[in-house]
């Protein structure tokens, strides 16, 4: 029942509704999960259920520490995390159904609810259930997943790093965890993170190691609050967690430092990041390309404390499933709207998050183009796309296969597109010739009026007549559709 206090509370909705499969175990020193991941999600796309496998091989080493996944693939997934019971309405349904979930919890300034959260006492924390100091602190006593045989090493791919700062209060984010040692594992916070800046603050202080916990395995709220900057610095994530939850997320003191953790974790490590940086990577990134080497911080495991038989949640970045960054793409689409009214839609395809495609009520002339330059000028979407598709509002921009009809019979490339030869850019796309640096465009393809060189009549589109002359006729198949036994 939602909230979802933790990940095995989300994992047991998941299951009951068929969207989480157990596998008995896994060979992953033959990258058995990670092809695993890809064949889901090539065979079943958004259908594709989460999997939780029971017995896991690396190292050469069996371990019984489940290792789960791919849990917020397509949008069902997504909209019960947020507390929907809407499951029917297919990818776009749902969808909707979670972009308005998430809009019930801002209000007309554009503020997120929040509600503060509790702490506990140690004996009530599952977090807590085994505590490992000093040198038991090891690691190596769980599966950390190597995802690709090109990437460094295994990967903590999901931790939620929390840290302190004296005046702005406390971050948590997500950044990739290299595994270099038994109390030792990198840690790449980007230049642009909040983390980093924290990281800059401190050594502008004089400190060389900053204390740190990491959670490993929390509820997907508090998750989806560390894995996107939906929080400006400064705010407090789980705050905002406990807004969207409906209740307050339960803290626990950690073990070796003054961090409260949340206390429903499967993971929390314990330890100092330190100032000096060294070799990180490479990695594959959720672009779905190897990316290069890089210096990255270390952090100096101190502790570890975790559930009983606990768990590693894993991400397998490009193939899906792995953020929960909806919201943060709804609160820019509110923001959007207010300025440009026309705006019914945004969508950021999970697999491809570099293009943005933008659903518009089109009446003037010009106006596909405007709304297209709009989301580039805007710097929390822009700095991050390169491709910006603005369609009809008859045109469901979930369906790829409706906006590649669009293109291919309403946009024209002259004059219906726009080229910006070169602006910022997310610094891991790896068609870029300079790091940050990008072309893009912007791709026009609603219905071209007389004013922008298109046709004096445009024909009707097959699809549009049917939902509009004979409106009853989907709600007639949707609700007979279990009848008609094509599942």
């Amino acid at each position: 029942m939602f909230p979802y206090d933790s990940l095995r509370d989300y994992a047991q909705a998941l299951e009951a509704r068929g969207k989480l499969k157990r596998i008995k175990e896994m060979d992953q020193d033959a990258y058995e999960m990670t092809a695993f991941a890809y064949r889901l999600r090539d065979r079943m796309h958004e259908q594709a259920p989460g999997f939780l496998v029971e017995r896991t091989k690396v190292g050469g080493r069996w371990y019984d520490s489940p290792v789960i996944g791919n849990i917020f693939n397509g949008f069902g997934m997504v909209a019960q995390a947020f507390g929907s019971d809407e499951f029917d309405g297919g990818q776009s349904g749902m969808h909707a159904a979670a972009v308005q979930r998430i809009l019930s919890f801002m209000d007309k300034d554009f503020h997120w609810r929040t509600i503060e959260p509790v702490t506990i006492e140690k004996h009530a924390a599952p977090c807590k259930e085994v505590v490992l100091l000093g040198e038991q602190a090891d690691l190596g006593l769980f599966p950390w997943i190597r995802n690709n045989p090109s990437d460094a090493g295994q990967y903590i791919s999901a931790g939620s790093v929390i840290m302190c700062d004296p005046e702005l209060g406390r971050n948590v984010g997500t950044y990739r965890m290299q595994v270099k040692g038994p109390r030792k594992a990198g840690i790449c916070f980007t230049n642009q993170s909040h983390g980093f800046k924290f990281m800059e603050r401190a050594m502008e202080r004089g400190q060389e190691r900053v204390a740190a916990s990491v959670a490993i395995g929390i509820d997907p709220i508090s998750w989806m609050m560390s894995s996107t900057r939906l929080a400006d610095m400064g705010e407090d994530e789980f705050a905002l967690a406990g807004g969207f939850r409906g209740k307050p997320v339960e803290l626990v003191k950690s073990e070796t430092n003054d961090i409260l953790v949340p206390a429903q974790a499967e993971f929390i490590l314990e330890g100092d990041i330190v100032a000096e940086m060294e070799e990180e990577g490479p990695y594959g990134e959720m672009m779905g390309y190897i990316g290069k080497k890089t210096f990255a911080f270390t952090m100096d495991i101190k502790a570890i404390t975790h559930r009983r038989s606990p768990w590693v949640y894993n991400l397998w970045p490009g193939i899906g499933g792995a953020y929960l960054t909806l919201p943060w793409e709804v609160a820019h689409f509110a923001r959007l709207k207010k300025i440009m009214p026309s705006l019914q839609k945004l969508y950021t395809p999970p697999d491809v998050p570099s293009v943005v495609i933008a659903c518009i009520d089109k009446r003037l002339p010009g106006e596909g183009i405007e709304m297209g330059m709009l989301i580039l000028g805007y710097r929390m979407v822009g700095f991050s796309k390169k491709v910006v598709i603005v369609v009809d509002k008859d045109v469901d921009p979930t369906d790829l296969s409706q906006v590649m009809h669009a293109m291919g019979t309403r946009w024209q490339p002259h004059p219906a597109s726009l080229i910006v030869p070169q602006t910022i850019h997310i610094p891991i796309d790896p068609s870029c010739r300079e790091m940050f640096l990008s072309s893009k465009i912007v791709i026009d393809a609603t219905r071209q009026q007389p004013g922008e060189g298109g046709p004096d009549i445009y024909p009707e589109d097959n699809r549009t007549a049917v939902m509009e002359k004979a409106p009853g006729a989907f709600a007639l198949v949707d609700k007979k559709w279990d009848t008609y036994c094509v599942d």
